[in-house]
């Protein structure tokens, strides 16, 4: 007993001297401790005093809320601790202020620490309560045992409290544990038992936090992969399926929970690619695959990219599905396949052009095909695509292609589409055709006259069967598509003549709708006029840009062989030269009816290169297309040179044909 009272009573005296002078004994006093107490005299903190001051009720509760995590983890070390060490010892849990919120224990210590308020809601701080465990510890962040009259305070002489940081997930302090008794129960292994329960507390914490953060990745991952508007898989080495959502489910036509277990491979017609990446090999993006449904097959572009373990081997495959019909409605919108007019952009209040308005509005509300017919310039695809618009396909893809532009070994891969490598300068990977890009929307042929009688017979299986092969491959594709034919030529005639087939007219002209020629409706010339003239003055910054009363009796007495688009490219270029009202002089000579380049008659040459024309057309039955190729020109050089003589196909073979019956 004399060994450890020698000890104390040195550091008692020690602690005497230095509440009265300030002076240190060095050698008996610990650093740390000295540190203190030159800390709580500095803080002016009563050595005679020791009472920690109470929190109240609320903010007390408050605390604890706020560290409901840290008291749940701490409560069952606490208890282990006081087992351990049997009676005369209370436990204690600090936050990471110093404010105490667990107290637990030997009743009868709690009671005797009770008068020093050494009870929860208690700020035990050295400014508060000089040197003690809890509030040194918090200074210097490790643990620590203050041992009777190393105490700062008097009141605390007779206990030693042995207290242990419990460090956060982040490296802060986030509170303190500490135990405390009377100084003859204390020994040495009181503070490592301290700091053990403390880590273990630090360790729970940790658990804790990567709990959470693995269950809210897991839930982020779930979220994600549900929230994809596309098919989205993925398998294991063998392909079976461990994770799908619910795209991928509604593209197969079956239920996450039916899809989950199943083979990929099974589901697929053409596997190969799948299996070879499941191998080891690399991954593909937006390649063909069909789908084997229960509706069906479906046509997807699928993207397959690897899993791989930390040994760098092929783990499984996260599967990307879409099928083809939107891929193709995407490429659409971007390629500009969509329709921009409406019926209330189409000016026109002339009887004929208002039934014509009238019949087209009345399409629009059916799926039926429709066969608009009208001079080179009157507006057909205007028309065809404001009853696009105005249809329940709206929304989806307006393909237009121009029968009569295309070469004829190309009409059939640009309609149908090919496969990889079906000819010579083919796309690897394929490429489909405008019908599937037209799926669900409207597909409108322009000049479809000039479709060849070979590809007639191809077309006409497609609109009966909805359905497309490719050039090259064997698979049917099925099409939703609307077709609106537009020609300058009079079909019934064409097909008398067996220009056309008869059982595509047919099919064709369920609808027909005749676009008059400008000249058939002269009171709409100045509507139209003004219209394209507030247009023009937006776009040139010209709004000092009129029509004189001059103006617009010279545009009504002109015959606009080239329509519509005659006028507004002769309003153009009025436009640019004007910079005031548009006058006489500013539109060309052949609509005034004075010459721009006068000229005495046609020479030989010219006579030559007319009659040359005209035959031409003749044999070409009126077909501009065909005709201009033959000579050898352009179709605009062809169209300027009947303008110039004021002639229409049309009529040039019918005075032809007439002169030779």
């Amino acid at each position: 007993m004399q060994a450890t009272s020698s000890p104390r009573r040195e550091i008692a005296l020690a602690w005497q001297r230095f509440v009265e002078s300030g002076v240190l004994v060095e050698d008996v006093v610990r650093e740390v401790i000295a540190a203190s107490w030159q800390r709580c005299r500095q803080a002016g903190v009563n050595p005679y005093g020791g009472k920690g001051p109470l929190l109240p009720a609320s903010s007390l509760e408050a605390r604890r809320k706020k560290n409901a995590e840290l008291i749940r983890l701490a409560r069952p070390f606490m208890e282990d601790l006081l087992r351990v060490v049997g009676s005369g010892f209370i436990v204690i849990l600090a936050d990471a202020e110093g404010y105490l919120l667990e107290v637990a224990g030997d009743p009868q210590v709690a009671q005797n620490t009770r008068e020093l308020n050494f009870v929860p809601g208690a700020h035990w701080v050295e400014e508060t309560v000089g040197t003690n465990a809890i509030g040194t510890a918090l200074k210097v962040k490790a643990p620590l045992q203050v041992w009777a009259e190393e105490h700062y305070c008097r009141l605390h002489h007779p206990w030693t409290c042995s207290a242990a940081p419990i460090f956060g997930p982040d490296g802060s302090v986030c509170g303190i544990l500490n135990m405390t008794g009377p100084c003859g129960l204390v020994h040495a292994h009181t503070l490592g038992m301290v700091v053990a329960a403390a880590r273990a507390i630090e360790n729970g914490l940790r658990w804790e936090k990567a709990s959470r953060e693995l269950e809210l990745s897991h839930n982020l991952l779930a979220s994600t992969f549900s929230s994809i508007s596309e098919g989205l898989l993925t398998v294991d080495t063998e392909g079976r399926i461990t994770q799908a959502n619910g795209a991928a489910a509604e593209l197969f036509g079956l239920t996450v929970a039916e899809l989950k277990g199943r083979l990929l491979p099974q589901l697929v017609a053409n596997p190969a690619r799948l299996i070879r990446a499941l191998g080891g090999g690399a991954g593909y993006s937006d390649q063909e695959s069909v789908l084997l449904t229960p509706k069906g097959r479906l046509h997807c572009t699928c993207t397959a990219c690897p899993i791989t373990g930390s040994d760098g081997r092929t783990q499984g495959l996260v599967i990307t599905l879409r099928e083809s019909r939107s891929v193709h409605r995407l490429a659409g919108r971007l390629a500009g396949y969509q329709a921009n007019f409406t019926f209330d952009q189409i000016v026109g209040s002339s009887p004929a052009m208002r039934a014509a308005l009238e019949l087209a509005q009345q399409a629009a509300t059916t799926s039926l095909a429709v066969l608009i017919q009208g001079e080179t310039g009157t507006g057909k695809e205007m028309v065809a695509q404001a009853i696009h618009n105005a249809s329940v396909r709206a929304r989806g893809p307006f393909v237009a292609i121009n029968c009569g532009a295309l070469p004829r070994e190309l009409i059939e891969s640009e309609l149908f589409g090919y496969e990889g490598g079906a000819f010579t300068g083919a796309r690897k990977e394929g490429r489909p055709g405008k019908f599937e890009l037209a799926d669900g929307g409207t597909i409108f042929l322009d000049e479809v006259g000039e479709m060849p009688l070979e590809m007639q017979v191809r077309f006409l299986r497609v609109l009966q069967e909805k359905k497309v092969v490719r050039l090259g491959g064997r698979e049917e594709i099925p099409v939703d598509v609307r077709v609106i034919a537009a020609t300058n030529r009079d079909l019934a005639r064409e097909v008398a003549r067996g220009n056309f087939r008869r059982d595509l007219y047919y099919r064709l002209n369920v609808i027909e709708i005749h676009l008059p020629a400008l000249r058939e409706r002269p009171e709409d010339i100045p509507l139209l006029a003004r219209y394209l003239l507030a247009n023009l003055k937006k776009r040139l910054g010209k709004p000092e840009l009129e029509l004189t009363p001059e103006v617009e009796e010279a545009l009504v007495a002109y015959s606009w062989p080239g329509n519509v688009r005659e006028l507004e490219n002769v309003l153009e270029r009025a436009a640019h030269l004007a910079t005031g009202p548009i006058r006489l002089e500013h539109l060309p000579g052949t609509v005034t009816g004075r010459d721009d380049a006068p000229e005495i008659g046609l020479t030989p040459l010219e006579e030559a290169e007319k009659e040359a024309i005209l035959n031409t057309l003749v044999r070409c039955r009126g077909n501009i297309s065909r005709a201009a190729r033959q000579l050898g020109i352009g179709r605009a050089t062809l169209y300027r040179r009947l303008q110039r003589w004021r002639l229409r196909p049309e009529d040039v073979v019918s005075e032809r044909h007439s002169v030779s019956q």
